[in-house]
């Protein structure tokens, strides 16, 4: 199990992954980059000249550890309480597959000598590795299930809209124009003028289609940002959302929220954001307007003030007074570890604690007792 945990603090893909993480994550991504990068260029004839041995190796390489990579997550997978369905669970998973395309393929076209066409292909795709490290594919997919319906709307509209002008333009110019002779040959130019990509191997030539032609034009303007409007709105929500549940789950990790009722934490949650911050960065300095208050989701930071320095660690907040009393900060903070915290900024702090009186008084009493006692604590 050591093994196991040590093996799966490697491959974590969270923000505050281990540092061991973070390193490999950049020896695999150089790998996939290298390995894409050498799959498109090897199309090229004889693009390497006298290094094609030496860039060979390197592509094999960087092959084993993409290989090495898949069977450690598979390793990590069948590490859980029912091996076989955590392995299964992998290996059908998006990612899963991403990573078995990427190397399988390859080893199966280099030991029975298929073509050189499938290592390219599976060379490219095997890109989509990167998609681990990068949440832009999964949010577009959780955008087109949730737009799915507006889209197919938008999209009918504009198969109507080719279908229709399409049509149009072919009664008028069938006798005077070949690239309207048919329907679907005036398809082409419907397409490629409400995309406004203009082509110009297909154009009207009549008075009156030229007249239509810039009617259509101008319709694809509006038509196909339609499409993209849609998708723009999604992506804004799902970030939204994300972001208000990633905050949900660091809010609910904090014992100073552990009093709050679900409405409360959605309120708090909404108002909080979230900030990560490396080891040995100052997250405040000491005669600073005290404009925000901090909650220590994860990691310590060091506070030194005028009765001298001490640790802060996960569950406790600091930045309080300064924002109670309206004062300048009392002490300088600095993170020891990496961090990660939630900020609440002063009018946040006020909208948030005129709804939560409870919340407000213990504040005021650690405040209080902070300055009072003369306490290392007088971090505002």
């Amino acid at each position: 199990m050591l093994v196991a945990d040590w093996a799966r603090g490697l491959l974590s893909c969270e923000p505050m992954a281990p540092r061991r993480a973070r390193f490999y994550r950049m020896i695999l991504t150089s790998a996939i980059l290298l390995f894409t990068a050498r799959t498109a260029l090897d199309t090229l004839p004889a693009v390497w000249g006298d290094a094609d041995g030496s860039v060979r190796i390197l592509a094999r390489l960087c092959l084993m550890l993409l290989a090495g990579d898949y069977a450690l997550r598979g390793m990590v997978a069948a590490a859980a309480e029912r091996p076989w369905s955590g392995l299964a669970a992998y290996a059908f998973s998006p990612y899963g597959v991403f990573d078995c395309i990427a190397v399988i393929p390859v080893l199966a076209g280099a030991l029975f000598g298929w073509p050189s066409d499938v290592e390219t292909a599976f060379g490219i795709l095997g890109f989509l590795k990167l998609a681990r490290y990068s949440p832009a594919l999964e949010t577009l997919g959780a955008v087109l299930l949730a737009e799915v319906r507006p889209l197919a709307s938008s999209l009918f509209i504009m198969a109507l809209l080719v279908l229709f002008t399409s049509a149009l333009l072919y009664f008028v110019e069938r006798d005077i124009n070949p690239g309207m002779a048919s329907i679907p040959q005036a398809m082409w130019w419907s397409v490629v003028t409400l995309a406004t990509l203009g082509y110009g191997d297909v154009v009207p030539i009549s008075p009156l289609g030229k007249v239509l032609g810039a009617g259509v034009g101008i319709l694809g303007l509006g038509m196909f940002a339609l499409p993209a409007s849609i998708l723009a709105s999604g992506f804004t929500e799902e970030m939204r959302r994300q972001n208000f549940v990633s905050t949900w789950h660091l809010v609910a990790k904090v014992p100073f929220f552990a009093r709050l009722q679900a409405t409360e934490i959605a309120q708090v949650a909404a108002l909080l954001k979230v900030q990560r911050v490396m080891r040995g960065e100052t997250l405040m300095r000491s005669g600073d307007d005290g404009d925000s208050m901090y909650f220590l989701v994860s990691g310590q930071v060091e506070v030194t003030g005028r009765a001298g320095a001490f640790v802060l660690k996960a569950g406790d907040f600091f930045g309080e007074i300064a924002l109670l009393e309206s004062r300048p900060r009392m002490a300088t903070v600095r993170a020891v570890t990496r961090c990660q915290l939630l900020v609440l900024d002063a009018r946040d702090f006020h909208q948030f604690t005129a709804h939560s009186p409870e919340i407000l008084a213990t504040i005021r009493e650690t405040a209080q007792s902070r300055l009072s006692a003369a306490d290392p604590g007088e971090n505002g």
